[in-house]
């Protein structure tokens, strides 16, 4: 429960919080509520843990997960350096599949408000579009997604901003030190700390690198010169793989067009540091035929970027600790799948946890039906495939995909040259119709 909350928050220190004791003479009655909530867990028999679920890490992965496990009436402490989550370039789309999670885990309503809706999304290349196809997508910032979803923390949540230095576990009580030596404990560890990793290894657990630099994300504002866009949402793919350009996505927040352009290159390459300094000069350079589509347009604001690796972390299930989001394995965000891989690791997460606590005991056994479970084994599995494609097709210059992108290039002219042919049988039939006088005049 954040301490704003507590009407008798001026007479207590915060570290106070979290289900520790007090030796206070006077005892509030929040306090005595939260000592209510606090009574001894059936499959541990103590009253001393700190919560029955600590979750490492508030990013988008923790704190969905520590709202799903609230409602369920669940005592959850959040551990966070931040306690709020700061402006960060990461995922600023949600799509389709992420959008029927959030719906499902009621989350998307407390997203909307800050979002701006994406009905249809074009599909362009060589200056036209070969594809129009309505879907539910939403833009925004990472920081506003996140935060927006803290605020809704149930009060059996509590947030602690702070550090964790170690974590030891067993089959009964997980217990997660902090920076400062204040220990917390629980019957259950859920790592949502993305690609941090200095302690994995305490925990028999190693990161294996499957592609270093495998991808960068760029993300700017883009904005029309003249008229506005005649599109929600447009992704736009480059013709060769030597700019080792995947695709640019435009797409609506509520107030600004968004860019995010995905590149393969490393952070390092002088390519990316010419496109920080003038992005807009390297877009008309590299994507020459894009104004045909989105008309005159400017770059404007911060250009930010993030680089990707991507990895999995190795390990047999352990007692008491599981991981969700990027903590396990990270996604190119060009696929979209990042997202995706997080909400299922919430649902499936969320779903597995009730189950865990009313019988004794954390073991392997428990923690390894998540890891197994259908569903998340198949979502990782996409996810990872999706990532290797997705740079293969991008930048490979082997037979195979040379022959792949020729076959996939031509598709696209023939359907943009289709769909150029059935808007003007249209525009002729609408003119004919109204030189006859049976055109439609509304």
């Amino acid at each position: 429960m954040e301490t704003e909350t507590d009407p008798y928050a001026f007479l207590f220190p915060a570290d106070w919080e979290c289900g520790m004791l007090t030796t206070s003479p006077f005892v509030s009655p929040y306090e005595t509520a939260m000592r209510e909530k606090e009574k001894p867990l059936g499959s541990v028999g103590s009253a001393s843990l700190s919560a029955e679920i600590i979750i490492v890490g508030g990013g988008l992965a923790g704190t969905a997960l520590a709202v799903v496990l609230g409602r369920q009436g669940r005592r959850v402490i959040v551990v966070d350096l931040h306690a709020s989550c700061p402006p960060l370039f990461r995922a600023e789309k949600i799509e389709k599949e992420q959008v029927r999670l959030l719906r499902k885990l009621g989350l998307l309503e407390h997203l909307l408000p800050y979002a701006g809706q994406v009905r249809e999304v074009w599909g362009g290349f060589d200056g036209r579009v070969f594809k129009t196809s309505p879907i539910e997508q939403y833009g925004l910032k990472y920081a506003k997604m996140v935060n927006a979803l803290r605020a809704q923390m149930p009060a059996t949540v509590v947030n602690r901003v702070g550090r964790v230095e170690a974590i030891s576990n067993s089959d009964q009580v997980q217990r997660v030190k902090l920076g400062g030596g204040e220990e917390l404990t629980s019957q259950l560890v859920v790592l949502a700390c993305g690609s941090r990793a200095d302690f994995l290894a305490d925990l028999g657990m190693r990161r294996r690198v499957v592609q270093k630099d495998q991808s960068l994300g760029i993300g700017f504002d883009f904005v029309a010169e003249s008229q506005p866009f005649r599109f929600d949402a447009l992704t736009y793919y480059s013709m060769s793989p030597s700019t080792c350009i995947d695709y640019l996505t435009l797409f609506k927040f509520r107030d600004v067009m968004r860019a995010n352009l995905f590149i393969f290159r490393s952070a390092s390459d002088p390519w990316v540091r010419e496109f920080m300094q003038q992005p807009e000069a390297m877009l008309r350079r590299h994507l020459p035929k894009l104004n045909r589509i989105t008309g005159e347009y400017r770059v404007t604001g911060t250009v930010e970027s993030s680089r990707v690796d991507l990895y999995k972390t190795e390990f047999d299930p352990v007692p008491g600790v599981v991981m969700i989001g990027d903590a396990a394995q990270s996604a190119c965000p060009a696929t979209g799948r990042g997202l995706d891989k997080v909400m299922t690791d919430v649902d499936v997460l969320s779903e597995c946890v009730p189950g865990w606590l009313a019988t004794p005991g954390m073991s392997a056994g428990k923690m390894a039906d998540y890891y197994q479970h259908p569903r998340k084994l198949a979502m990782d599995s996409s996810a990872l495939q999706s990532s290797q494609d997705h740079r293969r097709l991008a930048i490979d210059t082997s037979l195979r995909y040379r022959i792949h992108r020729f076959l996939l290039h031509s598709k696209w002219r023939l359907s943009a040259s289709s769909k150029k042919m059935q808007q003007a049988r249209r525009t002729f039939g609408s003119r004919t119709g109204l030189l006859w006088g049976t055109g439609d005049h509304s």
